[in-house]
């Protein structure tokens, strides 16, 4: 049985993964998570790790803590 794609575990993973990036946590550990992930089919983590590797490859520490503080906030404005 197929499940269907959960948008909200992707997005928990990316800010997860945002977090631990702006933290010290090497790109390189968090890929041989996704490895670990991709086995587990747990497809919508491996999504928001790899989210969260690209924008930082493509970005500065404080724009990270940015990103990180702004999804924070957008999931909380969805919440209330």
């Amino acid at each position: 049985m197929f499940d269907s794609y959960n948008k909200e575990k992707e997005e928990a993973y990316y800010l997860l993964s945002l977090q631990d990036l702006h933290n010290g946590i090497e790109i390189e550990a968090l890929e041989f998570a996704i490895e670990d992930l991709e086995v587990l089919e747990e497809y919508e983590a491996c999504r928001g790790i790899q989210k969260a590797i690209k924008f930082a490859n493509k970005n500065t520490k404080q724009a990270i803590q940015e990103e990180y503080d702004n999804e924070l906030d957008r999931l909380a404005e969805e919440v209330d």
